[in-house]
């Protein structure tokens, strides 16, 4: 295990080995790792440098200070996610093409132990630079760690970071989930 913390990001060797340190509290393999791609027997490894880069730089942007200001081990329930893998995930047609930035390596969904989902996404929003959050699938009805919080940030040298604040709520009218602005529990 190697210590790479101090690797620049946009250096960073894409042949790190699966424990080697990427920040202080995140090693390589949590950027790929995947229950499903393993059930599944689908490669989840990052297909090229832009990726991989991506995918630390997020790592030590978002992940690392979110661990860092909650104080609580977490483990990303997803970062980085192959095409492949993402059309399971969705249950799309092998020709489909995910326009996820979870395939880019730009996006994780987080969770913290003990603290309430929307609670993260209101300390992100006030904290950190993003492109993205979304509050998914979250209901207070469910207790305060119903769903997740999915962040993206695209890199330097990339496009613009939108800020752009949604919540992915289900609708009572129709009992499917529709995006909305803000971070809210309905679509009203």
């Amino acid at each position: 295990m190697a210590d790479l913390t101090n690797v620049d990001w946009s250096e960073f060797p894409v042949d790190a080995e699966p424990e080697d340190r990427v920040s202080a509290d995140f090693k390589f393999y949590e950027l790929t790792s995947s229950e499903t791609a393993a059930r599944q027997g689908i490669d989840n490894s990052f297909p090229s440098p832009v990726e991989a880069r991506a995918a630390v730089f997020l790592c030590r942007q978002v992940m690392q200070p979110v661990r860092d200001h909650f104080d609580v081990p977490m483990t990303p329930n997803s970062v980085y996610r192959s095409q492949a893998l993402d059309r399971a995930l969705k249950g799309m047609p092998t020709d489909w093409v995910s326009p996820s930035q979870h395939t880019l390596g730009q996006a994780c969904d987080i969770e913290v132990p003990g603290v309430s989902n929307r609670e993260l996404a209101a300390w992100v929003i006030g904290s950190l630079a993003f492109d993205q959050i979304i509050l998914e699938c979250y209901d207070a009805a469910k207790g305060p760690n119903s769903g997740w919080v999915h962040v993206s940030l695209r890199p330097p040298g990339t496009q613009t970071n939108r800020r752009e604040i949604l919540s992915y709520v289900r609708d009572p009218r129709t009992g499917k989930y529709v995006y909305v602005r803000r971070l809210r529990e309905s679509p009203e």
